[in-house]
């Protein structure tokens, strides 16, 4: 029986298996292949976009993310073609026995495409909505994308010839990702090879940074996708292999870890190589390795999350451990600003206000001039010290702060690199927002002091999550469109921006994947897509914990890289640059649990 099985493997696969075969090697290959692949276009800009980013360009060149989500799109459309072919032309039809989970899973992927369609169509920035805006790729057409990508991993990646040349294709991943990463460190930018260049028509060079970016964008997006890679190239590490092949997929698993460390993001460190820890823990438990191997391979794993955590921690700007680590958490500090938290104009009066001050300025005429202005902190009138013109206070709540007259325009330093900025015009305060606007009302996201304190937190995260929250009121059955985020966020927070980054900066995305389906497709999608993430992992975990179930390392690796990006989801948005994997891997997870209960 034993040779029988083993002549069945040499013998040349049937024309039907063959075929049956190809598209899921295809998926997998074009989805390993996406992210190095990049193509400049010139692409207009619509009114919208351009208001939103105060751009005066009409068109703007991209390299990045357009082509890939094109590729994408077209392999979607082929896999649904081709499985039309398959289930009418080919024999023997492939049989699959659809659990109830699995029936769910999959209709609530359909729920999640339909209402993403609707809110698509019903946006009244539509066109936009498709193929994604500027600075912000991922339009309608990379969800449509990703829902086939998860359908047709969980259809065609099942067979041990797929599914190893799909272990095969991640490895080759890993291992180009990690050498591409020392590279970069070294001044080496994928972008910036002769050969790229060529192809891409890419013009000039792109700048090597700190931390790695590669191909992703920035150095969050190579984070994540690092994150699953790591735990999935463990899992394959086995001492079954041949030499050389362990070799091999425990240099891809280093490399893997190296460009991970690499990108600096601390959430992805931490997330990535703790995943992979659990992995090693369970691993320890359900499988044969020695004791002394398990303890050698958990214990290295968790020096090397210390070590990485430690060496982001000091790379960050501070005397002392404690200030560094206040600036990981906080990002950019404000210690020595007013800790500015509400401003307002009351008639003649501007009201600047922290915890524990109030600062006005107030004006009895309508041209700027230190005559005119007169000034109280916490209700009692102050003298300022006329330096030029500087006007400064010997106040000690007003410390650092100085008022600065020019061309008509008052400059409100608070010890930010930018100033509140305020005219008269006529007969009223007018404060400058983003872009240039003249605002006569500032908006706040929260009136809560409490929550204004957090905003710094986690680089300003805690600021945009409270900003997506406040405009989800109409969102709970369809969004405002994919992409559409920069259209809807509150830019003008003024107080929340410069206590986050001491200057004014746009937000155009959630910076959470979860906030990010609520507003670009609504809840109720957002809702479909946790079921979905409840199914697999709950059943991966069946898979991977439960005594009735047979140990399958890289079944265990698919999980933990699942429960990484989910975690990693957190922090950061979906993008076309790392989002196709983890849909490949959620529809190979669904069919690897499938195939456990069958087996």
């Amino acid at each position: 029986m034993a040779k029988a099985v083993t002549k069945n493997k040499a013998a040349k696969l049937p024309v039907q298996s063959w075929k049956q075969t190809l598209p899921g090697k295809i998926l997998v290959a074009v989805v390993c292949i996406l992210p190095f692949l990049t193509m400049t276009f010139e692409l207009p800009l619509s009114d919208a976009v351009r208001d939103a980013y105060f751009l005066s360009a009409e068109t703007t060149n991209e390299f990045e993310q357009y082509f890939r989500q094109l590729i994408l799109l077209v392999t979607a459309v082929l896999a649904v073609g081709w499985f039309c072919y398959e289930r009418a032309a080919l024999r023997p039809r492939r049989q699959l026995s659809v659990s109830k989970s699995t029936a769910v899973a999959l209709i609530s992927i359909g729920v999640y495409l339909i209402l993403g369609l609707l809110s698509t169509v019903l946006s009244p920035y539509v066109g936009d909505c498709w193929f994604g805006i500027y600075m912000m790729y991922e339009g309608y057409a990379s969800l449509f994308s990703y829902g086939i990508v998860f359908a047709a991993a969980w259809y065609w990646l099942d067979g041990h010839e797929v599914l190893d040349f799909a272990k095969t294709c991640l490895t080759v991943l890993s291992i180009a990702i990690g050498l591409l990463a020392i590279l970069e460190k070294m001044g080496y930018g994928y972008y910036n090879n002769a050969i790229v260049k060529l192809f891409s028509g890419l013009q000039g060079d792109v700048g090597v940074g700190d931390a790695a970016v590669l191909t992703f964008g920035n150095s969050d997006y190579l984070g994540i996708y690092c994150a699953m890679l790591l735990p999935l190239m463990v899992s394959l590490i086995s001492r079954e292999l041949k030499t050389s092949r362990m070799a091999v997929q425990i240099g891809a698993a280093v490399l893997a870890g190296i460009a991970l460390l690499t990108t600096k993001v601390m959430n992805a460190i931490v997330i990535g190589f703790g995943v992979t820890v659990l992995l090693l823990l369970v691993w320890m438990l359900r499988s044969g390795w020695k004791r002394s191997m398990k303890v050698i391979c958990t214990c290295s794993v968790v020096l090397a999350i210390l070590a990485g955590g430690i060496g982001f921690v000091m790379t960050r700007t501070g005397g002392s451990f404690s200030e560094k680590m206040k600036h990981t958490m906080v990002g950019i500090e404000q210690t020595d600003s007013f800790q500015l938290l509400s401003m307002a104009i009351e008639g003649d009066t501007i009201v600047l206000e922290n915890e524990n001050t109030t600062f006005a300025v107030t004006t009895d005429s309508d041209t700027v001039s230190a005559d005119a202005l007169h000034f109280t902190c916490n209700g009692a009138e102050v003298i300022p010290v006329v330096k030029g013109d500087q006007l400064r206070f010997s106040e000690t709540e007003l410390s650092g702060c100085t008022v600065e007259i020019a061309d008509e325009q008052l400059n409100i330093h608070l010890g930010y690199p930018t100033p509140v900025q305020a005219l008269r015009q006529d007969g009223k305060w007018k404060i400058i927002g983003i872009g240039g606007d003249l605002l006569e009302e500032i908006p706040l996201v929260s009136d809560s002091k409490e929550l204004q304190k957090l905003y710094p937190y986690l680089n300003g995260r805690i600021f945009v999550w409270a900003d997506t929250v406040s405009v989800l009121g109409d969102c709970l059955f369809i969004g405002h469109g994919p992409c559409t985020s920069i259209h809807y966020l509150e830019q003008n927070d003024l107080p929340a921006l410069l206590n986050i980054f001491g200057r004014y900066v746009l937000y155009n995305k959630p910076h959470n994947w979860y906030l990010q389906m609520a507003q670009d497709t609504g809840v109720l999608s957002l809702v479909a897509v946790l079921l979905v993430l409840v199914l697999v992992i709950f059943r991966g975990c069946c898979c991977c914990f439960g005594k009735n179930y047979k140990w399958n390392a890289f079944q265990a690796g698919v999980l933990f890289a699942l429960i990484g990006y989910c975690l990693c989801g957190l922090f950061n948005d979906s993008l076309i640059y790392h989002a196709p994997l983890f849909w490949l891997l959620l529809g190979l997870g669904l069919r690897l649990t499938e195939k456990q209960k069958e087996s």
